[in-house]
């Protein structure tokens, strides 16, 4: 039997991390230092891109179920609404931020994990790690002094912003505290406040948001110099910020907090990962945080089950570094100078933020660029070293009308203008059934052969032969798929090649596939590779730099 996985940590990032590795059928072992699992509502909002991922693990339905849908974000200052942003805009099937305590949150993935046959180690603690070649060597210790040692093939470190495994493996944790102290409440209150939009209050002395929450509670946060608030503080503190008058029936949960802002230099150490607030902690504001985290997650689960089963060679392992921590520094900066915005005291610097915030938030350009940013859907790894294209010269486009499979001038154009090697994969509505990213629910890259607008015989058997190739070679990890932009199966093509009809050729127009061309999209749903056109033998070398 080979050793386990050791993910260190059962908050969101452990949970996502520990989830994703067994789904892929690796073998995990899960602890966490807490006896009992979390009863808080601490980090409560999902996002776009988080939500596309538990999409694709079956599981953003019981989140649905479970939160409540954010539509909009307000901003009030001096008495008027200086900001309204609605998200329907963002480019997802899930336009909006689910608000979801992290109690639920954690629940729901400890209920998928007991699901996949494993449980939530509680009361151990990392003390120590050794690596060698072949393995680490942990030990864990129980509240009592008690300790175990544990063989075990890699450490994945998910446990906050404490985190053992950071200490043990020596990484610095650069950073600085912020100034302000934050007084958050969990409370049951009547308002009048709109319950699917956060509300802002930006005041001389200070911020207040208020973020409804299921069952008709409320998160409010505050900043003040308070070490113990009461909820009679709160109240105080909300009027003083301008919310309009308001009655908290009950408090669920009270506390005071300051944040930080630190980054590791490194998120791996031979077999050892670091992972969400292991190695990266920010300012609240835009909820950032836990999603960061549980794409952190996400996105080196995958590569190491493949890793650990052999599929893939280990140098997959390098790129989790240089696609999650530029995410992480370019988070801990936006949420910096957010934070920075949103406290201001000096009344000069407030009238400007006041009158500029209302004009750019009125601008549409503006509006997309900000809900992108937020939502989590425009992180790229356009730097990624696995990532990679290949695109015939220019001037073998021709000039005009189309002449067999190969690119206009105008399908060069618009090849280069649709998603890069390391975007996100956009989802793109084929029928009432299917859209792009129902094609991604499953455990393996997706291969999409696009027919592109000249249906020859020889374009059909170019796309039969580059399936055929990569489900004898790679079919256990790549799923191949031919996307047809006509409402009928093409007679060429062999009855076991997987079809999609895209009629309204939506998926094709979104892709730039006016010719032949091929999209390699990662399990985490980003562009891997690309091709036009379509060609096996740059295809074959991708492919065989990453998988054995």
């Amino acid at each position: 039997m080979s050793e386990p996985i050791l993910v260190v940590g059962a908050g969101p990032v452990g949970l996502m991390a520990a989830c994703e590795l067994r789904r892929r059928g690796a073998d995990v072992r899960i602890v966490d230092c807490a006896e009992v699992a979390t009863d808080k509502s601490k980090a409560l909002g999902v996002h776009a891109r988080t939500l596309e991922l538990l999409d694709s693990m079956g599981l953003v339905d019981r989140f649905l179920a479970a939160g409540r849908r954010i539509h909009g974000t307000n901003a009030f200052a001096d008495g008027k609404r200086i900001v309204h942003v609605e998200f329907h805009d963002i480019d997802s099937p899930f336009p909006f931020v689910l608000a979801i305590p992290q109690a639920d949150t954690e629940r729901l993935l400890r209920e998928r994990l007991a699901e996949l046959g494993v449980s939530v180690e509680r009361g151990l603690k990392l003390a120590t790690l050794a690596q060698d070649d072949a393995g680490v060597t942990a030990t864990l210790e129980r509240p009592g002094g008690e300790r175990e040692t544990a063989r075990v093939a890699w450490v994945v470190g998910c446990d906050g912003a404490h985190s053992g495994v950071r200490h043990a493996l020596g990484l610095s944790f650069d950073g600085v505290p912020y100034e302000e102290r934050f007084v958050l409440a969990d409370v049951q209150m009547d308002c009048a406040l709109p319950e699917d939009e956060v509300s802002a209050y930006l005041a001389p002395d200070g911020i207040a948001a208020l973020f409804p929450l299921p069952g008709g509670r409320w998160r409010v946060i505050v900043d003040a110099p308070l070490e113990q608030p009461t909820a009679d503080d709160v109240l105080r503190l909300l009027g003083a910020r301008g919310v309009p008058p308001l009655a908290i029936r009950e408090t669920n949960w009270i506390a005071s907090f300051r944040i930080h802002r630190r980054l590791v230099p490194h998120y791996r150490v031979g077999r050892c990962f670091v992972a969400g607030d292991a190695a990266h902690i920010h300012s609240p504001v835009g909820g950032q945080g836990m999603n960061t985290g549980m794409q952190d997650a996400f996105n080196l689960a995958w590569k190491l089950a493949l890793v650990v089963h052999g599929a893939a060679r280990p140098s997959l392992l390098d790129s989790y570094e240089p696609e999650r921590r530029p995410v992480a520094a370019t988070t801990l900066a936006g949420t910096d100078l957010a934070t920075k915005v949103v406290t201001l005291r000096n009344p000069v610097a407030r009238e400007v933020r006041n009158r500029l915030a209302g004009f750019l938030s009125s601008l549409e350009i503006v509006q997309r660029r900000m809900l992108a940013q937020a939502s989590e859907v425009a992180i790229d790894y356009r730097a990624s070293p696995i990532v990679d294209e290949h695109r015939a010269p220019i001037a073998r486009a021709t000039v005009g009308k189309r002449v067999g499979e190969g690119p206009t001038l105008s399908d060069w154009m618009d090849f280069g203008g649709a998603p890069h090697p390391g975007d996100r994969a956009p989802d793109v509505r084929v029928d009432e059934t299917t859209s792009l990213h129902t094609l991604l629910r499953h455990t393996k890259s997706t291969l999409l052969l696009f027919d592109g607008s000249a249906p020859t015989p020889e374009g059909y058997a170019n796309l039969a032969d580059i399936a055929r190739r990569v489900r004898e070679r790679w079919g256990a990890h790549v799923e191949p798929v031919v996307v047809v932009p006509r409402p009928g199966r093409p007679a060429e093509l062999p009855a076991q090649e997987r079809v999609v009809l895209d009629a309204s050729k939506a998926m094709h127009r979104r892709y730039g596939a006016g010719s032949e061309c091929l999209y390699l999209v990662r399990p985490d749903g980003y562009v891997g590779f690309r091709s036009q056109p379509a060609a096996w033998k740059p295809l074959e070398e991708h492919l065989a730099s990453i998988f054995v």
